[in-house]
């Protein structure tokens, strides 16, 4: 388990302040690690949007640090949405009672690209999760994982930047090159 800038370039411990991560899968693998970190050290919400959870991999990446994994283990609550209404849902009963300990959320917008929602319906849940994630924000650190609008969705991009917008700090993955690219200068 990483818990350094190879991670994420947050440190921890994190401060209350919303923050959003940009990358291929939402950064499951990644961001999982660091519920893992987390939880060795204070309880943890996760709030998994995209189903994107393995908690398998989060139970081996404390075993190594720990004699009581499932004392761990029940550190992370863990709550799943499969629809946007959902989403909303989770995220105003969370911000009913502030957790005063990290809230990580996975693949946030997943939902939010279902196409027998309207954009329009989109739109107006996200500002009010959005409301949400700030309010949660000014107690505990919020972290967002997002993948990138894929290209048939590419109506709802402003949906990833109205969150941009309303994050303290965003850090997205780069993007990786081509195979081969740039090995080989072109013979013509």
């Amino acid at each position: 388990m990483r818990t350094d800038a190879a991670l994420l370039p947050f440190s921890l411990p994190l401060p209350p302040q919303l923050l959003l991560v940009i990358g291929s899968h939402a950064m499951s693998e990644k961001m999982l690690e660091l519920v893992a970190a987390l939880a060795l050290k204070q309880p943890v919400t996760l709030l998994d949007c995209g189903n994107r959870s393995n908690m398998y991999a989060v139970a081996r990446a404390i075993r190594p640090f720990t004699s009581d994994p499932v004392g761990v283990m029940n550190r992370i609550r863990l709550s799943r949405a499969f629809t946007c209404y959902q989403v909303l849902a989770m995220l105003e009963a969370v911000s009913a009672a502030p957790p005063r300990e990290p809230l990580v959320i996975l693949d946030l917008l997943a939902t939010f690209l279902d196409e027998d929602v309207k954009l329009k319906d989109c739109q107006r849940l996200l500002t009010r999760s959005i409301a949400c994630l700030k309010r949660l924000s000014q107690f505990a650190p919020v972290l967002v994982s997002l993948r990138p609008i894929p290209p048939i969705s590419a109506a709802r991009e402003c949906l990833m930047e109205e969150l941009r917008a309303s994050a303290s700090a965003a850090w997205e993955e780069p993007v990786p090159l081509p195979a081969g690219f740039g090995l080989q200068p072109a013979l013509f």
